[in-house]
């Protein structure tokens, strides 16, 4: 199977998946009356809805470093068919509940045993040998998502006209078992990957050392050093997670009483990235200014939605799509550079799970904020998340000199490494 073949196989299998576990959450006021132990009157409502919201995301980050260490150790491709199945066994139970409880294990299933963006770019890390490609291939992923986080609610809005909220589910089981059996017919991983420098370890040794000092800023780097990469991760996601339960109500303040513009508004950073996303490999400039640029962008965007006029409201959300560009391109493109192949499950799976992490602290934090203060907060939140973003970026982040796996240097003309040296490297 060719390349390009198999990426766009599993970017299908992840946007069916998504489209499935983006789309139904934005229905749950909807769900929730129809289950026994609770009333559309229940002024419980909108909390519940709130909580059941953030809950697949909260397994799903609780469980994350369990099912990175098992793809590293028993393969990616089976990780991914787990995420498969664990998202068709949640909607399956959702879709089956008579009440409250059984609705809610339906959820934290489909959290647990989901994950399937990071099972996806972990799976992609193992089969795709240049690491600029993998820069590329992870952005592919995020424009699945948002294209997904798009096309499904306008679909499932038409199809809940016509079928119950609880049935839908069980139609969405479909889509991942779909996945599933495309994924079965994608090539097998082992649980040791090879590494995607220039030249494998082994093979060092018959490299002059003028050239083998060239190329090791090649070689992965220690895992501690993504730590500021996961970090801002979990700032970015933050920054934008924030501001989207009560945007709405925010907007509405800032005179949008039309449903369909606020809508359209709430809309408008994700179609920014889909039009734009695609091209957003073409920059040449280091990981390090991309990031730079797409959380000084940020800042700007949060900061230009609290000036009371619709022309800079309309512009600061095309300021947030494009932040959204910049910051996915730097932070995949840094960790393509970066990460050890050998513990890719690890690293996809923690990358995500600081999302994840960065999504819930986000909802209770406006939650929080819009019950006991004004909703320019909720910016001024953000603002300040994608700010100390921007000043971690600048202050702890060493892209531009990366410190490889060192190599043991004799005094004769070719490099070489000690059998220990070859052990540490592949385990790390």
């Amino acid at each position: 199977m060719s390349v390009n073949r198999l990426i766009y196989s599993v970017l299908f299998c992840h946007f069916i998946a998504a489209m499935a576990a983006l789309g139904m959450p934005l229905f749950l006021p909807y769900v929730l009356p129809t289950l026994s132990g609770h009333t559309l009157n229940d002024h419980s409502g909108i909390e519940w809805a709130g909580v059941l919201f953030i809950l697949p995301t909260l397994c799903t980050a609780l469980a994350a470093r369990f099912w990175g260490h098992f793809a590293d150790r028993h393969g990616r491709r089976l990780s991914l068919l787990r995420a498969q199945l664990g998202l068709a066994c949640g909607f399956l139970l959702c879709g089956m509940a008579d009440s409250v409880t059984t609705f809610i294990v339906g959820l934290m299933v489909q959290g647990t045993f989901g994950g399937a963006m990071a099972a996806s770019n972990g799976y992609l890390a193992t089969q795709i040998k240049e690491r600029a490609l993998l820069a590329k291939t992870l952005n592919k992923t995020q424009l699945s998502a948002r294209l997904a986080l798009v096309v499904a609610p306008i679909s499932l809005g038409g199809i809940l006209v016509y079928i119950r909220p609880l049935d839908a589910y069980l139609y969405l089981t479909v889509l991942p078992l779909i996945a599933l059996v495309i994924t079965l017919m994608l090539p097998n991983d082992t649980a040791k990957a090879i590494t995607n420098s220039p030249q494998s370890l082994s093979s060092i040794s018959k490299i002059p050392a003028k050239r083998c000092a060239k190329e090791q800023t090649n070689l992965p780097l220690q895992p501690t050093s993504l730590w500021p990469l996961y970090v801002l991760q979990f700032l970015f996601a933050f920054s934008m997670v924030v501001t989207f339960p009560y945007f709405s109500v925010f907007a509405h303040s800032h005179g949008f009483t039309s449903q369909i513009w606020i809508g359209l508004l709430y809309a408008l950073p994700h179609m920014v990235y889909l039009l734009i996303a695609g091209q957003a490999h073409r920059l040449k400039q280091a990981s390090k200014q991309t990031i730079t640029l797409g959380f000084a962008t940020l800042s700007l965007a949060c900061l230009l939605h609290l000036v009371p006029s619709v022309t800079v409201f309309v512009f600061a959300r095309v300021l947030f799509g494009l932040a959204m560009i910049f910051c996915f391109q730097g932070l995949h493109k840094a960790l393509a550079e970066s990460f050890d192949p050998n513990a890719s499950g690890k690293v996809f799976s923690t990358f995500d799970a600081m999302a994840k992490w960065g999504g819930v602290l986000a909802g209770l934090s406006a939650a929080y904020v819009a019950t006991h203060d004004t909703m320019t907060s909720i910016f001024i939140l953000a603002t300040s998340a994608s700010g100390a973003a921007l000043v971690l970026s600048q202050a702890r982040l060493q892209m531009s000199s990366p410190q490889p796996v060192k190599a043991k240097q004799t005094d004769s003309p070719h490099t070489t490494i000690s059998p220990s040296s070859e052990k540490g490297a592949s385990t790390r």
